[in-house]
């Protein structure tokens, strides 16, 4: 805290030897002074939307990669086909659905440009070049990609709708219109408000799941197995997990203590002691987020979580090489106009957050739901993470055959499948098709196959049909497979396909393991054992997968 108030002391004292110099006979109580910075968010602001348009970057870079073989027209899950069935009312469809799509037909080729429109203007936030133009067209953009996978289970994750929240909110720091790419004024008390209240609720919903649901959070015994139980563990999952039980147990209580009573922090005003706490929670939850995504693979989820936190911390609070002072000339406060534009935006999310209050209290007598939308634009959610955690990690391995007794198992490029293979590191990039497989891995196994994740069937056909799009989800060492060796560039099918559900459990701690790895030994980083058959071996007949003859 003494640090804070020392750098504001200086920055105070450089500001008004500044203006001295410029102008001998200006007072040092002259107008042009610039506030102190504890009273303004101009690094804040920077940072949060730098950093929201990295966010949408990976975003829109896995969409561009994924989405032709996920929800293309030739994909496992087509959107189109979900998609025709609502164009005959495109205004009604908008408001419940929106999208480009109802103006634009929906094709592979607009999906793609949509993802590299996405790419372009994300790239441009990424570097300070924004406006309420850019924010908006990006929104717009992901929440067309997002309603074409309406139809699918590959974007039912609850970061979609923080990042549409996020970016919504985004739009109110910046200037609106596009010829000016650079803030010229500070953003307004209404859009800090929101975006704290945002985080707020991000980080009370989590904390709230996790004491309802499953009992491992009273007991502190969940993170006993969940870095090894995790959608993707990645090689810091192996230095969590085999930490003293009873230093797992700590973390579970620092984990709720976080996220159930330092979340109020960020609600606090500015105002004398106050600010300090306000500062407190703010760091808390940007480096519980920072610790989680060194746990493991959480896709955008922490990367984005970290943003509205920012929005507690005040220009005093970031070292001079990082702080960000206003432009030369900036008016010290928002015109009236887009003050009135952020206070409706303020009383509309205030108007449309009771359905998520009374969620989050359980006001009509229901459960808890988690990473939901009460609204069709998805600007006011509830959010949650991992209310319930596995004991044991199963994995569907994917195994094909020209013969059907020589069998070659196929790698995804991030979920565990060779045991020698080292784990990825992929945030926040998001391997949607890896996220998904680990779903199956619940028990029963063949409910959420036949449920949820119904694509896995499509998915064997196409592999066995040597379909290139499916092909290029699996990870490049399995690419061989579908490759004559004797040929070169000549394709190849495999006749036989069948899926094994297998129990994996991890090796050794990172530390054991890293060693031998440098050195080039071959490494098993997974131990595992055959629990049953998911899938029996199939064939594609008359150009339909069947059993195969036994």
């Amino acid at each position: 805290m003494g640090m804070c108030r020392r750098r504001a002391a200086a920055y105070e004292a450089v500001a008004t030897e500044e203006a001295a110099a410029a102008d001998p006979l200006a007072s040092p109580r002259a107008p042009t002074s610039p506030p102190p910075p504890a009273q303004t968010f101009v690094t804040a602001t920077s940072l949060i939307l730098r950093g929201c348009g990295a966010v949408y970057f990976f975003a829109f870079l896995a969409a561009f990669f994924q989405n032709r073989a996920l929800i293309g027209s030739n994909g496992l899950a087509p959107a189109h086909m979900y998609f025709e069935r609502l164009r005959l009312r495109p205004l009604d469809g908008f408001l419940a659905h929106p999208a480009i799509w109802w103006w634009v037909p929906l094709t592979d080729d607009r999906l793609d440009a949509a993802a590299l429109a996405g790419l372009a203007l994300s790239a441009l936030v990424c570097v300070g070049l924004s406006c309420s133009a850019v924010m908006l067209a990006l929104w717009l953009l992901y929440f067309s990609i997002v309603s074409a996978a309406e139809g699918s289970s590959f974007y039912a994750y609850g970061w979609e709708s923080q990042l549409l929240e996020t970016g919504f909110l985004a739009m109110l720091l910046c200037e609106p219109a596009p010829w000016r790419l650079r803030p010229s004024r500070p953003p307004s008390l209404p859009a800090l408000w929101l975006l704290r209240w945002l985080m707020f609720r991000i980080s009370i919903g989590a904390g709230l799941i996790k004491v309802r649901g499953d009992s491992c959070w009273t007991q502190r015994t969940c993170l006993w197995h969940h870095f090894e139980t995790q959608p993707l563990p990645s090689p810091g999952s192996f230095v969590f997990h085999f930490l003293p039980r009873p230093v797992l147990s700590a973390a579970i209580d620092l984990d709720l203590f976080v996220q159930l009573y330092t979340a109020w922090l960020v609600l606090l005003p500015g105002i004398g002691p106050l600010r300090w706490l306000r500062r407190a929670g703010g760091f808390l939850q940007a480096g519980f987020m920072v610790n989680i995504a060194l746990s493991g693979n959480f896709s955008l989820l922490n990367h984005l979580t970290v943003l509205p936190a920012l929005a507690c911390l005040d220009d005093a609070c970031w070292p001079a090489w990082l702080r960000r002072a206003a432009p030369a000339g900036a008016p010290p406060r928002r015109n009236a106009s887009r003050l009135l534009v952020d206070t409706a935006a303020l009383i509309a999310v205030g108007y449309l957050s009771w359905p998520v209050v009374a969620n989050l209290l359980q006001l009509d007598g229901r459960r808890q739901v988690m990473n939901s939308s009460f609204n069709s634009f998805r600007l006011v959610n509830t959010y949650g993470a991992f209310g319930s955690v596995g004991e044991a990690r199963y994995e569907p391995i994917l195994s094909v055959s020209s013969d059907g007794k020589v069998w070659t198992e196929l790698d995804f490029p991030c979920k565990p499948g060779n045991v020698t293979r080292r784990p990825c590191f992929c945030a926040p990039y998001h391997y949607r098709l890896d996220w998904n497989i680990w779903f199956i891995g619940f028990k029963p196994h063949q409910s959420m196959l036949q449920q949820r994740e119904r694509w896995l069937f499509t998915f064997v056909e196409k592999l066995l049909a040597g379909d290139e799009l499916a092909i290029s989800l699996l990870d490049r060492s399995s690419y061989a497979v579908f490759t004559d060796p004797n040929v070169p560039g000549k394709k190849r099918r495999p006749k036989f396909a069948k899926v094994d559900m297998w129990r994996y459990e991890m090796s050794a701690p990172l530390w054991e393991l890293v060693t031998p790895w440098f050195r080039g030994e071959t490494v098993t980083w997974w131990r595992r054992k055959y629990e049953e058959q998911l899938i029996p071996t199939v064939v594609i007949h008359q150009g339909q997968l069947a059993l195969a003859a036994q």
